[in-house]
Parts: C-alpha cells; structure tokens; sequence
C-alpha cells in the first residue's frame, strides 16, 4: 500500500507543482486585485498620469528597460532566451530576463528573490496584467512605483527630488538620468556613487544609437554624455546627511507597494489607507 501511495505522488508531482504556482497566483490576485492597486496609487496626490510625462522620458524608459514593450506580450521570449542562456552559463538566477510587465508585478507582489517558482507565479500575473490593465496603464503604473533610489519611489517624486522640478519641466539630460536610474537606484546611484552612475550611462547609451531609428539628436547625445551632476538640484551635488545615511543596498522589496510582515518592514500602504496590503512570498 505504501509503496502504491508513493508512486502515485511521484506521478503527480508534475501536475502538483504547476497547480500549486496557479494557485499562489490566483490568490494574489484575489489578495490585491490588479484594478485596486491601479486605483489606489491613481488616487494618490504625487501620481503622473501618463498623458503628463514628456513623451521623451516615457521613450527613453521604454529603450532603456524592454525596447518591444508595445510590440510582444506579457513575455519577451528572445530575452527569456537569453536569460536562460546567461543563467546556465553562471550555475545560477543571475538574471531574469523580464518586461516592464513583468518589472511591475514583481514590485507589486513578490520579494526581490531569485527563483523560478517566483517568476512563474510572476508571469501568471503578468498575463492577467495585460488582460485587465492593457499596456498603457501598465506602464503609467510602473512609472508610478518604481524605485529611483533614495528612497524615492515614482518619476513624480524622481523628478522633484533629484532635479527639483515637476517632470513636465525636466531637460533631455534629466530625462535620461531618470529613465535609466531604474536600474540602478542603489549602488549606481549618482548622488552616492557619481563615477558608477557615468559608467553605466556610457554602456547604456549605445541602446539609443540605432541608426536606422535614432532616439537622440547629436546635439541631445553630447548633452546627455555631459557631466550628470551639472542638472542635479545643487542642493543634491554633495550628499547632505539624508543621503549619506540612507542605505543604498539592493532593497528586497518595494517599499511602497510591497514589505512583509514577517521581514519586520513597516508597509506605508498601511498608514495610507488604514488596511493590510501586504502579501506571502514564494
């Protein structure tokens, strides 16, 4: 008999462990519905609705973090690829290879650990995104959350505090800083970490440089290639006391949308609207 009960759990792990991922997503979903998450942080006064953004910050967003994010789905299957590609090269999840969809449902609901049950959990979300959302409000939402490092989240909150303006007001070269920061908030920062930032802007750049497609004006490139600090708030040039103590560390999640009760993190979405928001990991 027991013999019989263990090879009848082996032949169903298979199906087990995709039905266990659908359901975590499914009651995620339920937790915190993609519309409410919308609503919530539309109805909040720092939010930019996308018709407010310069056309050029959403542009070079949009180069900088999934170049086709209006032209494929929930997935990129060339950067899962390559991703796949990198990761087996390393014997680990070094990179993940997602869209700005998918960039978004991780900062909605996930912690920022490496694993492959999270990102089929995440990609389950991710389709259910695309569904209810549609690319638009996905990417006015990611816009919206991102982390810009400081402990800034949102290009609104980006823009006043790194430049001290509203984005609409913001120049080519702040644009740009702002659109590639996203990645990295922490230890590229450039307030904290100028020479790291110049260098990862210098590698990022080419991604604009499609000859065929140009995103920037000669004159546009020799503006953005300038020195960065030249447009930061010159409050901001040297680092005051905030900023040298603010940790700039890899977060493990986003501080607006997502800390975990068992972490110890205090949930800002708690003080805001009176309610749990916060959600089990993988």
């Amino acid at each position: 008999m027991k013999k019989t009960t263990s090879l009848a759990l082996a032949a169903a792990t298979p199906l087990l462990i995709p039905a266990g991922i659908l359901g975590h997503a499914l009651v995620l979903l339920k937790r915190r519905p993609l519309e409410v998450l919308y609503e919530t942080r539309k109805a909040e006064p720092d939010f930019v609705p996308l018709q407010d953004m310069p056309k050029q910050l959403v542009q070079f967003t949009v180069e900088s973090e999934d170049s086709g994010f209006y032209t494929h789905g929930a997935f990129c299957w060339e950067g899962i690829r390559d991703a796949v590609q990198i990761n087996r090269e390393k014997g680990k999840i070094a990179v993940g290879g997602s869209t700005i969809t998918q960039q978004l449902i991780k900062n909605l609901y996930f912690r920022f650990n490496h694993s492959y049950a999270r990102k089929a959990t995440e990609a389950i979300i991710s389709l259910e995104a695309e569904r209810k959302l549609g690319k638009d409000k996905i990417l006015e939402l990611y816009l919206n959350i991102i982390y810009y490092g400081n402990g800034v989240y949102g290009v609104g909150d980006a823009a006043r505090f790194y430049f001290n303006k509203e984005p609409k007001d913001l120049t080519v070269n702040q644009m740009f800083i702002l659109a590639i920061l996203p990645v990295v908030p922490t230890r590229g920062n450039p307030i904290q970490y100028p020479e790291v930032f110049e260098r990862f802007r210098n590698k990022r750049i080419p991604r604009f440089s499609n000859p065929k497609q140009p995103i920037f004006t000669e004159e546009e490139t020799a503006l953005i290639c300038s020195y960065h600090a030249d447009c930061l708030d010159p409050d901001l040039r040297k680092p005051d006391e905030y900023t040298n103590n603010y940790p700039q560390y890899i977060t493990l999640t986003n501080e607006r949308f997502g800390p975990f009760k068992n972490e110890g993190y205090r949930n800002p979405m708690e003080t805001y609207h009176g309610k749990d928001t916060s959600s089990a990991d993988l």
